[in-house]
């Protein structure tokens, strides 16, 4: 039988925090009030003290003292550290990648992928969608330090890498850009092709950290 794990209150509320913060529906930069907070979720402020201070370990956000934290700010060397790291761990993986992938997985990603372009948008499905192609592009390697590595480096970047779509100038023109490079690259996978696969991934990560050094600019 199947053990149920029921979370605590404080690790709900920093589950939810974490989660709004790193889907930038709380901006960078901004105030959370411990009160505010305490009341949205119905509890004294004691839980959420404690989830914040998990939260600035963290470094998502810093405490204000008896009054609650402030979302760190994402600033241009974040930007730049993160793609570094990307453009020098993906590429390779997704190459090596080409012959692992098995072909239903590839054409359930396009499927869905070509699905999520034609309907209304959603957050929740877009959000999805990105992380099923990137976590495709290195799950099916065998080298576990190679797979922990891209795994630690997209879990410290998520909040910079959906930077540009909270952007409302550049939100429609990001979606509609990385659909198209997400597509390109579904079908060099299913061409098994390591040397497109591997270009078509690279272009995609430039053409990131540019959309998110856009967005930094544009919110200047």
């Amino acid at each position: 039988m199947k053990k149920i794990i029921t979370l605590s209150m404080r690790d709900q509320i920093y589950e939810a925090l974490r989660e709004n913060i790193l889907k930038n529906v709380y901006t960078p930069a901004s105030v959370l009030p411990i009160d505010r907070i305490a009341e949205d979720f119905g509890v004294s402020a004691t839980p959420v003290r404690e989830a914040l201070v998990r939260l600035e370990s963290e470094g998502l956000v810093s405490l204000i003292p008896n009054k609650g934290a402030i979302i760190t700010d994402i600033q241009m060397e974040d930007i730049l550290n993160n793609w570094e790291m990307r453009r020098l761990l993906e590429p390779y993986a997704a190459g090596k990648s080409a012959a692992l992938i098995p072909s239903a997985e590839i054409d359930a990603l396009k499927a869905d992928t070509l699905a999520f372009q034609k309907a209304p948008f959603d957050d929740e499905t877009y959000v999805s969608l990105d992380n099923r192609l990137h976590e495709t592009l290195y799950i099916h390697l065998t080298n576990a330090f190679l797979k922990d590595a891209i795994r630690r480096v997209h879990q410290m970047s998520v909040r910079i890498r959906y930077f540009p779509e909270g952007s409302k100038l550049m939100h429609e023109t990001v979606v509609k850009e990385v659909v198209g490079e997400h597509l390109a690259i579904i079908d060099a996978l299913a061409g098994r092709d390591p040397v497109r696969i591997t270009e078509f991934v690279q272009y995609h990560l430039r053409n990131g950290e540019k959309r998110a050094m856009d967005a930094l600019m544009k919110r200047a």
